[in-house]
């Protein structure tokens, strides 16, 4: 009997064996049947390496934004339950800030869908190279963002001061005089929530708490039973 044993390698994983095998009593495989076992091989091994980059592009694009880049809900919520299960372990705060553009409506009202769209990605590359290296963004759908960050206390203060500042500034060479802003809220794992969906409530209703009390500025959360009734830091 006369065989040979092919390994397929991706990535520096083994990922099988193809065998081969002839039963014929004092067989052995010619250099013809090898070239031809080896190439079936290399085909393999390029089959299964196209078929993993496209796994990879389809998770990569299942959890990121088409627009902006950045992750979209379906990675944000992933993100958000992995960063707080990480955080509780190592006993660590961990902080959420809900994003929402303000006067992003008249942008869209007054010129146009393609133009607000060139702005939210303008946005989002800007914050994108604000935040620290770690934290997570994510656009949650329209004008709305949220910010995974280890940041906490002051530091979750100055990074909003940042944000509120790139929101502020002239952001599309083509429109100078186009103006919005951001409003933010600030809840942080675990006092304001123990759970994903508790901590994104709590973040959201402290950014309606900054809306109503002028825009472009941000509001910790305050506890359940006074949230809505807190004084947001304005920035000028």
């Amino acid at each position: 009997m006369a065989g040979l044993l092919i390994f397929i390698w991706l990535h520096g994983q083994a990922l099988g064996v193809k065998s081969f095998a002839c039963f014929v009593l004092g067989a052995c495989l010619s250099s013809v049947q090898l070239f031809f076992l080896v190439l079936v091989a290399v085909r393999m091994h390029r089959t299964m390496k196209t078929r993993s980059k496209l796994l990879s592009s389809l998770e990569y694009e299942s959890g990121h934004d088409v627009l902006t880049g950045v992750l979209n809900r379906r990675g944000f919520d992933l993100s958000l339950r992995q960063a707080m299960s990480a955080a509780g372990h190592q006993k660590k705060s961990l902080t959420l800030l809900y994003l929402d553009l303000d006067g992003f409506k008249q942008v869209n009202d007054l010129h146009s869908h393609a133009v607000g769209d060139r702005l939210l990605q303008v946005v989002a590359n800007k914050w994108s190279r604000t935040i620290r290296g770690g934290d997570l963004l994510a656009r949650l759908g329209g004008d709305e963002f949220a910010l995974i960050t280890g940041a906490t206390g002051a530091e979750v203060e100055a990074l909003c001061e940042r944000l509120l500042g790139v929101a502020k500034a002239s952001l599309l060479e083509e429109f100078p005089a186009l103006q919005i802003g951001v409003s933010i809220g600030v809840a942080e794992f675990p006092r304001d929530g123990r759970q994903a969906d508790e901590l994104v409530l709590a973040a959201d209703s402290a950014m309606l708490v900054a809306k109503a009390l002028g825009k472009s500025c941000f509001q910790w959360a305050l506890p359940s039973s006074e949230r809505g009734r807190g004084v947001a830091s304005p920035v000028a």
